[in-house]
């Protein structure tokens, strides 16, 4: 399918994010097929390409592995918003585009004058997607956040871990990617409504609510009990769960009516396959002492998909070589390579969705300022020559 036959063909995107969540919203809409500009400060950039390990042998800041996926597929540009003038050249790519992504510190574009007001009378059908911590209102608005005050804050760390140790949160950025997800969902939306409406609007999105709707049944357990739950506090009796296997950890999450084939599995003793009523969980132990002697023996792979073909609800930790190595992510073409002058062939990730002609190509991400003669002289009609003297102002 060709590149204007995608679904967001078209539609142009101002990325004016930073780090991780803004910018993987802009990269899901890239990966549909808009135009995603990336507006990054001149000299250091986004602070995202501080993120390492490079490639040695790259340029600094352009081979991080967080920065080469949540900017891929976008175009790259210069703007120092700060400054008169390039806060007047962003004004004038807001008046040529549909959509600026944002999820800078509470008050920052406030104090550039580039609050939805200023950008809507600029473009009056421009929407205004806004990230943040808190939301815009409210007496958290100007809190700032990160991954782990997230976590803590909206409930999923009173719920995981163990209950004689301190609590943890998730590796990585899911509190912001799972906001990012839904946020481009949300600026579809918005573009839908502009569709029947012909104006634009600001999509206030809160990461604190996100997290917090993703176990809303942690508020109807309280609502019915009057007390809080989780790993924090009383529980009741859990399955199976994590065995070692001869390269790591199976999980093997068997409850009752799975029991009796784990106790086939694993050669236990068929009465072990039926709990005893009187001590269901010293049944659970013995048949956890097979199951270990089992696996021990056996990958952790191998515990996964023997456990699986009898029904028996398994995993394992995978580390992210396991990840690559998916045989299920690679048959349904989830994982990609792409070519990067500094990085070299990396690997990525497609969209979690099959449907013809859903994603645009590989496009790996910018180089600092890489398109500022491009998007500039398309859009503004600014000349090359014009260029050095913009630069060595500082603006661009």
């Amino acid at each position: 399918m060709s590149a204007d036959a995608l679904p967001l063909s078209g539609l142009r995107v101002l990325d004016i994010g930073r780090m991780v969540a803004g910018p993987f919203a802009a990269r899901l809409l890239a990966r549909l097929g808009a135009d995603v500009i990336k507006v990054e400060p001149p000299g250091h950039g986004d602070p995202v390409r501080d993120h390492g390990p490079e490639q040695p042998s790259g340029r600094r800041g352009e081979s991080g592995p967080l920065h080469l996926y949540v900017n891929e597929g976008k175009r790259g540009i210069t703007l120092d918003l700060a400054s008169a003038t390039g806060r007047d050249l962003f004004l004038r790519l807001v008046a040529e585009s549909d959509i600026v992504i944002e999820n800078r510190e509470p008050g920052e574009l406030a104090r550039l004058d580039l609050e939805y007001p200023v950008l809507e009378r600029r473009n009056p059908r421009v929407i205004l997607t806004s990230v943040s911590g808190f939301g815009g209102d409210g007496p958290y608005r100007d809190f700032t956040a990160s991954e782990l005050t997230l976590f803590a804050i909206g409930g999923h760390m009173f719920r995981s871990g163990q209950l004689d140790r301190p609590p943890i949160r998730m590796g990585g950025y899911p509190a912001q990617c799972n906001a990012a997800a839904l946020a481009a969902y949300a600026t579809l939306l918005a573009e839908r409504a502009r569709g029947e409406t012909g104006a634009g609007q600001q999509v206030d999105f809160s990461i604190f609510e996100n997290q917090v709707i993703s176990h809303a049944q942690a508020m109807v357990e309280v609502s019915y009990y009057g007390e809080e739950t989780g790993a924090h506090a009383p529980r009741g009796a859990q399955g199976i769960r994590g065995v070692p296997a001869s390269d790591g950890i199976a999980m093997v999450s068997a409850q009752e009516q799975q029991m009796a084939r784990l106790a086939e599995l694993v050669g236990a003793p068929d009465e072990l396959g039926r709990p005893n009523p009187m001590d269901p969980a010293g049944s659970r132990r013995a048949l956890s002492e097979h199951l270990a002697r089992w696996a021990i023996d056996r990958t952790k792979r191998e515990v996964y998909e023997q456990a699986q073909a009898m029904h028996i609800p398994a995993s394992y930790v995978a580390a992210p070589a396991d990840l690559m190595d998916s045989p299920q992510y690679r048959s349904r073409g989830f994982i990609h390579e792409a070519d990067h002058p500094d990085a070299g062939t990396f690997s990525t990730l497609g969209l979690p969705f099959n449907w013809e002609g859903a994603e645009a190509p590989i496009a790996p991400p910018p180089r600092l300022g890489q398109h500022n003669a491009e998007v500039f002289g398309e859009l503004l009609d600014i000349k090359p020559e014009q260029l050095p003297v913009l630069a060595a102002a500082g603006v661009i």
